[in-house]
């Protein structure tokens, strides 16, 4: 392989130029890591990868190489690949959730409509939970009282007394999440039609969007 560097390259291009039998080949340019220009008839094997410019036996351009990805921009393609799909999904996700409005309601109104009766059985589903807690409250404050008066003077807690005492507690705490749950139903069911409002409002004031 014939390699050219620096001003043996500039005067090898003079007397080509200056030549009626100038050469009819081409040469690469590149830059090695160290920022050394090299010029060959062809591009090294452990170059192959490197950006690089075709040159005529004149020094004309004839192509330009673009370098091989590295793994950082190969990395950063796919990344924005799946950011890209990911927009994609969201948007069409979106289009559905904005037909499905418009298909649904004709005004803002039967949208606060939609809302309180949502909300009133969301409500009433609630009060049946909280009225359970109440009672299994106060049995399981009942069966505590009656264990301590058991095992007053240290005396042993009698067996089933005992389990009927964890399992009422088990079931005031299963209880009380369910309650926590409703209450987070609630709210929930506030936001969603809330933002179903809003973006009512948006798309019937906006019908180009």
């Amino acid at each position: 392989m014939r390699r050219i560097k620096g001003l043996r390259f500039a005067a090898a291009l003079f007397i080509a130029s200056t030549s009626q039998a100038a050469w009819a080949g081409k040469l690469y340019k590149w830059v090695d890591d160290k920022g050394v220009t090299h010029y060959s008839e062809s591009m090294p094997a452990e170059q192959k990868d490197r950006s690089s410019t075709e040159l005529d036996g004149r020094g004309r351009v004839l192509k330009q190489n673009t370098a091989a990805p590295g793994p950082e921009q190969i990395r950063a393609r796919e990344e924005e690949k799946l950011r890209r799909k990911s927009e994609e999904r969201e948007l069409e996700q979106q289009r559905r959730r904005d037909n499905a409005l418009l298909n649904t309601y004709t005004t803002a109104d039967e949208i606060e409509d939609a809302r309180k009766r949502a909300i009133l059985a969301a409500n009433q589903a609630r009060q049946v939970v909280e009225t359970r807690v109440k009672s299994s409250k106060s049995r399981s404050d009942a069966l505590r009282k009656q264990l301590e008066q058991a095992t007053r003077g240290g005396k042993p807690a009698p067996h089933a007394l005992a389990e009927d005492v964890e399992e009422s507690e088990r079931d005031l705490a299963r209880l009380e999440r369910e309650l926590a749950q409703r209450d987070a139903e609630i709210a929930r069911i506030e936001q969603r039609y809330t933002e179903d409002r809003t973006r009512f409002v948006e798309l019937t004031s906006n019908p180009a969007r």
